[in-house]
């Protein structure tokens, strides 16, 4: 019997890379029942860990079961590792992958490519209940 637990997020994409992670681990990964009408977790974190906490435990307080959420994003490090948590946002809050990248591409245009250096961070919490596990 697989242990279930709830992706705290409705981009499809993350769901998709997270089922097939958890492939052959006995582990069935499931969107967070509801998920679409709950109030959203306003990610006013200062790092990547304070808001997949904030996250996890947040939405673990609408179900019995393990809930798990991520934030993520680019480090550049031209951009003094920018933009780093606004990832997402980084163009506007309603911006789209496309108009973020456009954005991080026009404030890098002219700098020397040593300094074009980058890396992603994905930090995942866990939650249950209201705790973080």
């Amino acid at each position: 019997m697989a242990l279930t637990v709830y992706l705290a997020s409705t981009n499809s994409g993350k769901l998709r890379e997270f089922r097939h992670a958890a492939e052959g681990r006995g582990i069935e990964v499931e969107l967070l029942p509801g998920i679409e009408n709950l109030p959203v977790c306003i990610e006013d974190g200062h790092t990547f860990e304070e808001n997949a906490c904030k996250k996890a435990l947040y939405y673990s307080e609408w179900t019995d079961g393990m809930v798990f959420a991520d934030d993520s994003g680019l480090c550049v490090d031209a951009l003094r590792s920018g933009p780093g948590i606004f990832s997402a946002r980084y163009a506007g809050p309603e911006a789209d992958d496309e108009a973020n990248n456009q954005k991080l591409l026009l404030e890098l245009a002219g700098g020397p490519p040593s300094k074009r250096t980058d890396h992603y961070v994905c930090i995942i919490a866990l939650g249950q209940r209201g705790k973080v596990l």
